[in-house]
């Protein structure tokens, strides 16, 4: 996500992160309903909801599918390779004792370094929403793998709390684009006293 210039792209590479997540949690489930279902609901609400509506913002937004960054792609894919090796590295301490799944703990760390670039580094308000996205499914990973799966209402709350900000960011889009005509963050800079 961190090299791509098409926001199409972007929601497509998000969805597909979301139904992965999704099966490894299929996977660990060995018949513990709360993993099955909280892994039905990651592919429902983030793997096919959350991008169909985004798709359907971009498209009421009439905004350019081009990705801006403040970064080029050879930068952004210098310091995402930098900070995916750090969460390796760093990750490898943050593995506890009887954990599900300690290889995925290095990747969720990777995943959540990479959100946080992704939104600092991304002009437009959209991208940014997908960059936290990114990174609470880091959150979400590193959950599954550290722990025995965390209470089914956590799990649920989560998604439907990823799904309420994604709309709310939505409606903030929207009524920005209304009023400035754009929502390049980069701009907005502009209007501060």
């Amino acid at each position: 996500m961190v090299g791509r210039k098409s926001l199409d792209a972007l929601i497509r590479l998000y969805a597909l992160q979301n139904v992965l997540l999704g099966l490894l949690a299929f996977v660990l489930a060995e018949g513990e309903l709360h993993f099955i279902l909280a892994g039905l609901g990651l592919l429902l609400i983030k793997g096919v909801l959350i991008p169909l509506y985004l798709f359907r913002l971009l498209e009421r937004l009439g905004i350019s599918h081009e990705v801006e960054s403040y970064l080029s792609i050879p930068l952004s894919l210098l310091l995402g390779g930098l900070l995916a090796g750090v969460g390796f590295w760093v990750g490898r301490s943050f593995v506890l004792e009887g954990a599900r799944l300690p290889e995925a703990v290095p990747v969720a760390i990777g995943l959540i370094l990479l959100g946080m670039l992704f939104m600092v580094s991304r002009k437009k308000a959209v991208t940014q929403v997908l960059g936290f996205l990114a990174l609470e499914n880091g959150v979400f990973l590193l959950a599954l793998a550290e722990t025995h799966g965390l209470p089914l209402f956590i799990e649920i709350g989560v998604a439907l709390d990823a799904f309420a900000a994604v709309v709310l960011a939505g409606v903030l889009i929207f009524r920005i684009k209304e009023t400035f005509q754009h929502i390049d963050t980069a701009r907005m800079r502009e209007l501060k006293g």
